[in-house]
Formats: structure tokens, C-alpha cells, sequence
């Protein structure tokens, strides 16, 4: 092969290697951008209508608030009557990557209503919960119902044995919320020692439990 040959070769080499790095960058910098602006440009979306509790609770909710990661949601009220003294209400959803949920409850009943609501959130009982991100239980407050996930959170209704019932959905996933449910949610109404911040005790423990500190 005469030098001529060798010299196009080597050229046509360089072009092709040089294209394929420019296509890797161009690819990199497209994934970097969007793995930092999708989080950026996703907002957290802050509902308190109680008028339209169903749009966010239940399976009559809207399309984007109702899988819930396959959590129940039968803690909360089916509705809300008029008989209900609703004192607050917030319901969040936030997707930066993945879903999180956020509602947060508290209801004034009367006498009746609060006894054969006492009776409907016995019938549903008490999942282990315990452990899972830090909760040691509920010291100020009774524990009605409880639906807990080591990998989703929590859904539960709390009540001070006085016709008050609170009720709580944090659900997200990845050992973590994205919402910060200490803006939205009274910290007197979260579980003893609950944590399910970024980088959380427990969300540590699990990810070296399956290996995943190890990548880092």
C-alpha cells in the first residue's frame, strides 16, 4: 500500500473517530441537561378546594393522582359530608423523576359521626409500620388505621380522642421524599422519629443493603 493510501486511511480514521466523539458529547451533555432540568421545571402542584377532595383521593381521582404506587387509600374518607367540620385540608403532587403524594386531612366530627368513623378505621387495622424510616410510634396521639410500605411510606389516620381524626398520606418511593412534608404537614401529626429526607438513615441502609452505595 503506497503512502497516498495509508495517508487517506488515516485520515478517514480520524473523521470517523472524531465523529463518534462529538456524538458521544453532543449525547452526554443531552442526558446531563435533561437529568438537571426536568427536577428544575417540575413544580410542585398545591391543592387545598376540600370542594374537590375526590379529584385527588380515591379511586374517582384524576388520572395523574390516582395510581398512588399501588398504595390504599381507604383510610380517607370515602367524601366529605356536610356534616364534617373540615379545619385543613392540602393535597401535593410532585414528579420530578418520580410520583410523590402528599395529603394531608384534619377533620372536627361530631359525636355520631366520629364513633362510626372510629369503627370504620378499626375495620381496616394496623400494618407493621415500626422501623420503617426511622417511626417509633405515635406518642401523642392515637394511631386509628396505619398502611405502611418500606419502599412507599405511609398512609394513616391519627386521632386526640376528642372527635378530632388526622389523617396522612406521604407515598413516594426510593427511600425518599422529594416533598418537604415538614412545609405542608404539622409536625405534632407525623410519626416519633420519622425521616424520609434526601439521604435519610434508612434510605442508606437499604441502598447498601442492595448494593447500590457501592456504585458511588
Amino acid at each position: 500500500m503506497d503512502k497516498t493510501k495509508k495517508r487517506n486511511i488515516g485520515i478517514i480514521c480520524a473523521i470517523v473517530i472524531g465523529v463518534l466523539m462529538i456524538v458521544a458529547i453532543i449525547r452526554f451533555v443531552l442526558i446531563f441537561g435533561l437529568a438537571i432540568s426536568i427536577p428544575l421545571l417540575s413544580k410542585e402542584e398545591v391543592y387545598n378546594d376540600i370542594n374537590k377532595y375526590n379529584d385527588y383521593i380515591g379511586t374517582s381521582a384524576k388520572k395523574d393522582y390516582k395510581s398512588k404506587w399501588e398504595m390504599s387509600e381507604e383510610i380517607f374518607p370515602k367524601k366529605i359530608k356536610d356534616s364534617y367540620e373540615v379545619k385543613d385540608f392540602t393535597f401535593v403532587y410532585y414528579n420530578p423523576w418520580d410520583a410523590n403524594y402528599l395529603a394531608y386531612l384534619e377533620i372536627d366530627y361530631n359525636e355520631e359521626d366520629y364513633e362510626k368513623e372510629i369503627e370504620r378505621l378499626n375495620r381496616i387495622g394496623i400494618s407493621k409500620y415500626k422501623g420503617y424510616y426511622g417511626v417509633t410510634g405515635f406518642d401523642n396521639y392515637t394511631l386509628l388505621a396505619m398502611d405502611a410500605d418500606s419502599y412507599h411510606g405511609f398512609v394513616y389516620a391519627i386521632t386526640d380522642d376528642n372527635n378530632k381524626i388526622v389523617y396522612v398520606e406521604m407515598i413516594f418511593c426510593n427511600y425518599s421524599m422529594d416533598i418537604d412534608y415538614n412545609k405542608y404537614i404539622p409536625k405534632k401529626y407525623l410519626p416519633d422519629g420519622y425521616d424520609a429526607t434526601m439521604d435519610n438513615p434508612y434510605q442508606k441502609e437499604k441502598d447498601k443493603e442492595e448494593g447500590i452505595g457501592n456504585l458511588f
